[in-house]
């Protein structure tokens, strides 16, 4: 499946926050189960506050490691103007659903649901995706006892 990573769950991540076992969960499948992208403002935001509470290296290295497994959706002006137009409460979320439109994201991956109302592309926090996977998941088949023979 084809996943936008709200820049939310990567900083619970990045600072051990409350949430980060199950994104870490999904992110763990992510380059072979799952397509990972990212909007593109989200990494110089992720970078910048990741800088501010512990260092620069620190905010490097954390990028470089997630593009050897995310990729960076590609949005221009009219993705931009179009988020305007959507009724979504705040601008930023707008741009995260702009950049899973045009990766063609099946699902924003956030802790901010509530934000993303408006969205053409669903929202939904890591633990409410996994249990969805697990719903979704084909389930061993168990095997008929067999018919005694007389």
């Amino acid at each position: 499946m084809r996943l936008l990573l709200d820049i939310n769950i990567l900083l619970d991540v990045a600072f051990a926050r409350p949430g980060e076992e199950a994104t870490s969960q999904v992110l763990a499948r992510c380059g072979h189960e799952h397509e990972a992208w990212l909007a593109w403002h989200s990494v110089a935001t992720l970078a910048y506050l990741i800088e501010r509470q512990q260092s620069a290296a620190a905010a490097r290295d954390f990028v470089r490691g997630l593009l050897e497994w995310a990729d960076i959706a590609v949005t221009g002006r009219a993705d931009a103007q179009q988020a305007l137009a959507w009724p979504m409460p705040d601008y930023e979320d707008a741009l995260q659903a702009a950049a899973a439109v045009a990766c063609g994201a099946q699902v924003i991956l956030t802790r901010n649901e509530r934000d993303f109302k408006g969205s053409p592309v669903p929202a939904m926090a890591p633990e409410a995706f996994i249990r969805q996977q697990l719903r979704a998941a084909p389930r061993p088949k168990r095997a008929r006892p067999k018919k005694p023979r007389h």
